[in-house]
C-alpha cells in the first residue's frame, strides 16, 4: 500500500526471542513519485505541525486569564522549592500541600532562574511552559502512533487529535494540574510501550521514573503501576510455559522499573522527606477531596458530592469530546477485537494488540472505578481529562483500520472524513477562542445550554477579557470595581499600570463584573458589555456608578448628621466612631 502512508510490511523483531516476537507495522521508503518538497513535508510532518502550534501558543497566550486554582498550586510549588532549599518551616499540611509538586517545583525553579518578580510575568512565563508541556504530550502521540503502526499519517493525525481538542487547548494554558497529567500520561504511554519493545533495563528505569513523576502529579496515574507489572508478568508466563530462560532478564526489568518509579515518586515529593506517613494522608485526602461545590448537571443542582449520578463522567465526555474522537477510538476497538479474535491468547503477548488492550483498560478502569467508589466530582469531567490519551491511541487503532481498507477509493475517502473530522476541531477552536473550556460537540442541544451544564468554570477567560474591557470602558483615572474572585484572580495577570487603576470595591463600586454562576443570567438591562458563547451570557459588566453615587450620598449623609465636626474647603468633616473621616 503505497501513498502519504507509505510502503507497510509485517516485519518481527530479530532481536526478541521468539516467544515475544511481535508483529507489528513499518514504514519502508516514501515513494519515489513524490516531489522533493513533498517529501520534505511527508517526512517532517510533525515538527512542522509542532512548530505551528508553538507559534499559534505564544501569539495567545495573553489572551487566557487565571485559573482560581493556578495561585493555590503556585503557593505549594514554591513552599516545597523552598524546602528543598532549607527552609524546614515552609511546607504546611493543608489540602493544596498534600499534591505533588513534579510539576511545580520545576516551575518555581525557572522563575526563580529567570529572576521574574512581577505576578503578569510570572503567570504568563508559567502558562507558556505548561502549554510547551502539552505540546511536548503531542509529539509522543505521534511517537507512539508511528512506532506502533509505522505510518506518518496515521501518527499525524493521531497528534493533531491530541492538540486540537478545544477543551484541552486553552486548559493547556491555565490548568498546571489536569494538563500536565494528560500530557505526561502521554509521555508514559510511549515511554512502557518503548520499555517493551526493547526489553532492556535502561529502557524500564525510564518508564518507571516517568511512572513516578505521573503519580506525584495525580495520584491516578498509580494505574500504570499494575498496568506494565502485569505486562511483565505475562512475559514471564509465557517465558516458562515455553522453557526459556529470559525470567530472571524479565525480573531484572521489573526490578530496574520499580526502583526508579520509588525514586522519582520520593524525589518529587518533599513532603514525604520529612515523614513518609504523610502519604497515607494524602491518599486519604485527595481519594475523596474535602471540597462542598453545588453542581449544575442536566439541568439539576446538585448540592452534595455524594448526591452524583453515577453517570456524571460518562455523560460529560460524551457531550465534551469532538466527535471525530470517539468515532475513531469506537472503529480502533473494533480493530482491537479483530486482533485478539484472529490470535486469540497471544494476543496477550508482546505484541502491538496487548498494548491496545492496555490503552483499552486505561480508559475503562478508571471510569468504573471512579463510579464504583463514588469519587469526589465536580464542575465537569476535568478530572478525568487524562483518559483522552489512551483514546487518542485507540483512535491511532481507528485509523489504521482505515488503511486496511483494499479499495484505495474507499480508503482514501475514509482518511479524507478523517481528516474532515479533525479540521472540524481546529475551527471549533479558532471560533471558541478564547473561550474553547466551555466547548461542547454537535451531539449536545445548544438551545438551554446554560440551564443544564455548568459553563465557564473558573472564569478564567472571561475574568481577563472583562477585566481589560473594564479597562477600556473608563480609559484614565481610578476605576472602582467589583467581580468576585476571578476579578482578584485575573488582577495579577494584567499590565502592572492598569494594576494600578483599578481598586476592588465592594461597597461602591463605578463597575460590576458579573460572571455565570450555576444558573444566574449576567445579562441585564442596565450591562454595558456582555460576552456570549452559544448564544448563552457567561460574563457582563454593569454600569453602577449613579446606584453607588446615591449610596454613598446617603451613607455620606447619614454619617454627618451624627456628629459634625467641621467644614472648611467645601468639604464637612465628621466623627466616625472615634475617628475623623470627610
Amino acid at each position: 500500500m503505497g501513498g502519504f502512508l507509505g510502503e507497510i510490511e509485517i516485519c518481527e523483531n530479530p532481536n526478541q526471542p521468539r516467544f515475544l516476537a511481535r508483529r507489528r507495522l513499518t514504514m519502508k521508503k516514501l515513494p519515489r513519485s513524490l516531489s522533493p518538497a513533498a517529501r520534505f513535508i511527508a517526512r517532517r510532518s510533525a515538527i512542522i505541525a509542532l512548530a505551528v502550534f508553538a507559534i499559534a501558543g505564544v501569539a495567545v497566550l495573553d489572551d487566557y486569564g487565571l485559573s482560581h486554582d493556578e495561585g493555590r498550586h503556585r503557593g505549594n510549588g514554591y513552599a516545597s522549592f523552598n524546602y528543598i532549599l532549607g527552609d524546614e518551616g515552609a511546607l504546611q499540611d493543608d489540602v493544596t500541600g498534600l499534591y505533588g509538586v513534579a510539576f511545580e517545583v520545576p516551575l518555581i525553579a525557572v522563575e526563580r532562574l529567570l529572576g521574574l518578580e512581577d505576578s503578569r510575568d510570572i503567570y504568563l512565563t508559567r502558562h507558556l511552559l505548561t502549554h510547551l508541556l502539552f505540546l511536548a504530550g503531542g509529539f509522543f502521540a505521534w511517537l507512539l502512533a508511528y512506532r506502533l503502526f509505522g505510518s506518518r499519517l496515521v501518527a499525524l493525525l493521531a497528534m493533531l487529535l491530541f492538540l486540537l481538542h478545544p477543551r484541552m487547548y486553552a486548559h493547556s494554558f491555565f490548568n498546571t494540574k489536569d494538563l500536565p497529567f494528560l500530557s505526561m500520561f502521554m509521555v508514559a504511554l510511549y515511554l512502557a510501550h518503548r520499555a517493551f519493545r526493547r526489553e532492556s533495563a535502561w529502557a524500564f528505569a525510564l518508564s518507571g521514573a516517568c511512572v513516578g513523576l505521573l503519580v506525584n502529579i495525580r495520584i491516578m496515574g498509580a494505574m500504570m503501576l499494575p498496568a506494565v507489572l502485569g505486562m511483565l508478568a505475562l512475559d514471564a508466563f509465557y517465558a516458562m510455559k515455553r522453557g526459556r530462560r529470559g525470567v530472571k532478564h524479565i525480573l531484572a526489568n521489573a526490578g530496574a522499573f520499580l526502583t526508579a518509579f520509588a525514586a522519582a515518586f520520593y524525589a518529587a515529593w518533599p513532603l514525604l522527606w520529612r515523614d513518609p506517613l504523610n502519604l497515607i494522608e494524602a491518599l486519604e485526602t485527595l481519594y475523596r477531596h474535602p471540597v462542598r461545590i453545588s453542581i449544575l448537571y442536566r439541568g439539576e443542582l446538585v448540592r452534595r458530592w455524594e448526591d452524583i449520578p453515577w453517570d456524571y463522567i460518562p455523560a460529560w465526555a460524551l457531550a465534551t469530546t469532538p466527535p471525530v474522537a470517539m468515532l475513531l477510538a469506537a472503529l480502533g476497538i473494533a480493530q482491537l477485537a479483530r486482533l485478539c479474535a484472529a490470535r486469540r491468547l497471544a494476543a496477550f503477548e508482546n505484541s502491538t494488540a496487548r498494548f491496545g488492550l492496555l490503552a483499552l483498560a486505561c480508559l475503562t478502569l478508571p471510569v468504573a472505578a471512579a463510579i464504583a467508589l463514588d469519587s469526589n466530582m465536580y464542575h465537569g469531567a476535568r478530572h478525568m481529562y487524562f483518559l483522552y490519551a489512551p483514546l487518542c491511541v485507540l483512535a491511532a487503532f481507528g485509523l489504521r483500520a482505515l488503511a486496511d481498507i483494499p479499495r484505495p477509493s474507499i480508503r482514501a475517502g475514509a482518511f479524507a472524513a478523517a481528516a474532515l473530522g479533525i479540521s472540524t476541531m481546529a475551527i471549533q477552536t479558532v471560533y471558541l477562542h478564547p473561550y474553547q473550556s466551555d466547548y461542547f460537540n454537535s451531539l449536545v442541544d445548544k438551545s438551554d445550554l446554560g440551564d443544564r451544564w455548568r459553563m465557564d468554570y473558573w472564569d478564567a477567560s472571561s475574568g481577563k477579557e472583562a477585566l481589560e474591557t473594564l479597562l477600556t470602558l473608563q480609559p484614565t483615572g481610578r476605576i472602582a470595581a467589583m467581580g468576585g474572585d476571578a476579578l482578584y484572580y485575573n488582577m495579577r495577570i494584567i499590565p502592572e499600570d492598569d494594576r494600578r487603576r483599578v481598586r476592588i470595591n465592594p461597597h461602591f463600586p463605578s463597575f460590576r463584573i458579573v460572571h455565570r454562576s450555576m444558573r444566574s443570567d449576567p445579562s441585564g438591562d442596565d450591562s454595558v458589555w456582555t460576552r456570549e458563547v452559544y448564544g448563552v451570557p457567561i460574563v457582563s459588566i454593569l454600569d453602577t456608578r449613579a446606584e453607588s453615587d446615591a449610596a454613598r450620598r446617603a451613607a455620606y449623609a447619614e454619617a454627618r448628621a451624627s456628629e459634625p465636626v467641621a467644614s472648611a474647603g467645601g468639604f464637612d468633616m465628621y466623627a466616625d466612631g472615634g475617628r475623623l473621616a470627610y
